[in-house]
């Protein structure tokens, strides 16, 4: 037989038929709930930012790039910015920081460990509102303020604690930072308790001392955990609105008002929904842009072999 017909003879090469899992189907529905109640709401909102539609009035009508002109070129912005940023920055530095000190502890086999654990998370336990609410009347001016009676105990007078630009902005960072630092003690923790221990044991012989341990060893296989936590973080101290709501309403003034309130005034105030949708796409491009920020800055290096 010659090859020509050894060639013919063979069975043709079937086509790989292309499969669909059976748990795509179970995947589905969730990532449609997902998408809808996510992507298709922030789409929604950067399409009426490119419109001028106003509660107030009727009919709307598309106007393109006018109402990012608007918020760029505001009287207000540079206050409003500035107050956001001192805001965030301050309350994620010291939730990292506060919550990896915490996380070391109850790391530590202590007496009375793990109650100490389920008490760390209380704050975070606690509805923002709740939160904003107890404080607000903590630190009230009137004699009925928890604070001012202390005070009055001894001997100080009574002091008007949200009428202070500075002190008030320093209290709303205060209870901001308390409200989320469990959160950040739960990540930390959870990641140190997934280091190995033969590399302390080995760093132990080898004589190296305690604080050389954490900062060569345990910071820098914290460093995903704390890429995670710092993102998170950022994102719920940019978008808080329960909280500054509450405790300050962005007062006295607008001294305190974060561009999460400039929103909610914009929005349910003025009734200006295109203007609100302009600051909330805002909001957005600057979370995305700081997430990739993070990640070039705090992302694990990979070290790659040498043949």
């Amino acid at each position: 037989m010659s090859t020509a017909t050894q060639a013919a003879a063979l069975p043709a090469p079937r086509r790989k038929r292309f499969r669909v899992n059976a748990y795509f189907f179970f995947i589905v529905p969730g990532v449609a709930v997902v998408l809808s109640l996510t992507l298709f709401p922030a789409l929604y909102g950067i399409y009426l930012s490119l419109t001028n539609l106003n509660l107030g009035y009727v009919g709307s009508k598309f106007i393109g790039l006018e109402n990012y002109g608007r918020f760029l070129t505001s009287t207000d912005l540079p206050l409003i910015a500035r107050n956001t940023l001192g805001f965030v920055g301050t309350v994620v530095v010291l939730q990292v920081l506060i919550g990896i000190a915490i996380a070391l502890v109850l790391n530590q086999r202590l007496p009375g460990h793990q109650l100490l654990r389920s008490i760390s998370i209380l704050p975070w336990v606690l509805p923002s509102v709740v939160v904003g609410l107890v404080f607000a009347q903590i630190f009230s001016g009137s004699r009925l303020g928890i604070a001012n009676y202390a005070l009055s105990l001894l001997g100080i007078g009574q002091r008007s604690w949200f009428a202070d630009p500075l002190l008030a902005m320093a209290i709303l960072i205060a209870v901001s930072t308390w409200r989320g630092v469990p959160f950040a003690v739960i990540m930390m923790l959870g990641g140190l308790q997934t280091l190995p221990r033969d590399v302390y044991e080995a760093a132990a012989i080898d004589g190296a001392s305690g604080w050389q341990r954490f900062r060569y060893i345990t910071l820098p296989m914290l460093r995903p955990i704390t890429l995670i936590t710092m993102i998170l973080a950022t994102g719920g101290s940019l978008n808080s609105l329960d909280i500054p709501l509450a405790l300050t309403g962005g007062g006295p003034g607008n001294a305190t008002e974060l561009i999460s309130i400039s929103l909610y005034k914009q929005s349910f105030f003025h009734l200006d929904i295109s203007y609100g949708a302009t600051i909330g796409t805002i909001m957005l491009i600057v979370n995305v842009a700081l997430i990739v920020f993070y990640i070039a800055v705090l992302q694990p290096s990979r070290r790659t072999s040498v043949d």
